[in-house]
């Protein structure tokens, strides 16, 4: 679906003068560690999500690896929830519009200027929008003999999704770098250190519900492996996502226009009926596919990374112990496997920040702010 870009000289030149300018990085309003004590939302109590900040987190329980919602939507408040007992919504408050190449280059492979694409907070400057992130903080680099791993066995949606970061680029200073795309037969994984705390950048090119089925597997110091897989339902633009099915769904009651998932054509079936001259007559079913990129950008070096936040350490099952000293921070930087690292997150810290464009969002009042680095020359 296109919408027409308004042009608007006054604010993309008022963006640009901002090029060079040093830019704190505020502690944002979403608290990225809670006030509160942690708890444990109820198995099976459905949850929407639509803004603010969360985790898509890693912890270890009992010897085992669970993947769980680290939901801080709330300031002030942690809740651990089940990912098949939630729905993402990037509603359309998160669209934006492509903006045209020759101010913007970065968005190539990303669809034509003018159409829409929803995308996380990373990109946008208005408030209250979903920010997912990725995090291993609750275990410790003692508790595993490498990474998490984080792997995509199956993707389906209306469209295409695409993790990423950013990424130093020559020419374009900094690029949207994919990690994970939806589109292709292997969508790629990603390696999370240990004690760490990331956040990737979202963009989904169609309006509909996704399911994102992702495996977490990492080696204890035994050699023994452990592993987590858990489906998670995302929805994303004019949809009604408390009609939502969490999980892997069922098959129904997807609340929005343009949901379907890749299916194999049914055999058709012939209606007995009593004539000799009545012929069956069957429709086939269509098969929805994800658009293909065009010339999707490769990553780069890794963009720099900043310590991430350092919670109380987890006590170990079945009695109170002395846990390990706290890992230095340079184990607080996750790896990407697609090349570029991921940038970690942490409050109070000055960014040095460029602008590279802006991108009028669809309601037509924010400003996109894509960060400009420029290589030394």
């Amino acid at each position: 679906m296109r919408a027409p870009l308004a042009p608007r000289p006054a604010v993309i030149a008022a963006v640009l003068a901002a090029a060079t300018a040093v830019v704190p990085l505020a502690a944002p309003r979403y608290a990225l560690a809670a006030d509160l004590p942690a708890t444990e939302a109820p198995a099976g109590e459905r949850t929407v999500l639509d803004g603010g900040h969360l985790d898509l987190a890693a912890r270890l329980r009992d010897g085992r690896l669970d993947f769980m919602i680290k939901d801080g939507t709330v300031a002030g408040r942690t809740v651990w929830r089940q990912p098949s007992d939630v729905v993402l919504h990037f509603d359309p408050r998160h669209a934006i519009v492509v903006p045209p190449r020759e101010e913007v280059p970065q968005f190539e492979g990303f669809g034509e200027p003018g159409e829409r694409l929803w995308v996380d907070k990373d990109f946008a400057s208005q408030e209250g929008l979903l920010w997912p992130g990725w995090s291993t903080m609750e275990i410790l680099p003692s508790d595993l003999a490498g990474t998490v791993k984080v792997s995509f066995p199956k993707i389906t949606g209306p469209g295409r999704l695409v993790l990423g970061q950013w990424a130093d680029d020559p020419e374009l200073g900094v690029r949207i770098g994919v990690t994970v795309d939806g589109a292709k037969p292997d969508p790629g994984s990603v390696d999370l250190r240990p004690f760490s705390h990331s956040h990737p950048l979202w963009i989904l090119d169609t309006e509909g519900v996704y399911r994102i089925t992702l495996q977490m597997t990492a080696t204890l110091p035994s050699g023994a492996k452990v592993s987590d897989r858990e489906t998670l339902a995302v929805a994303v633009g004019d949809v009604d996502a408390s009609k939502v099915v969490p999980g892997e769904g069922d098959g129904g009651g997807d609340g929005g226009p343009g949901t379907p998932e890749p299916s194999g054509s049914p055999s058709p079936t012939p209606t007995p009926t009593p004539t000799a001259t009545a012929s069956a007559t069957t429709t086939p079913t269509a098969t929805a596919t994800a658009p293909t990129p065009t010339r999707p950008p490769t990553t780069g070096p890794d963009p720099s990374t900043v310590p991430g936040d350092t919670p109380t350490p987890p006590p170990a099952p079945g009695g109170t112990t002395t846990p390990p000293d706290p890992p230095p921070s340079a184990t607080n930087a996750p790896v990407a496997t697609g090349g570029g690292r991921l940038a970690a997150t942490g409050a109070g810290v000055a960014l040095p920040v460029g602008i590279a464009g802006a991108a009028v969002l669809a309601g037509g009042a924010v400003v996109l702010l894509v960060r400009r680095k420029r290589a030394a020359r």
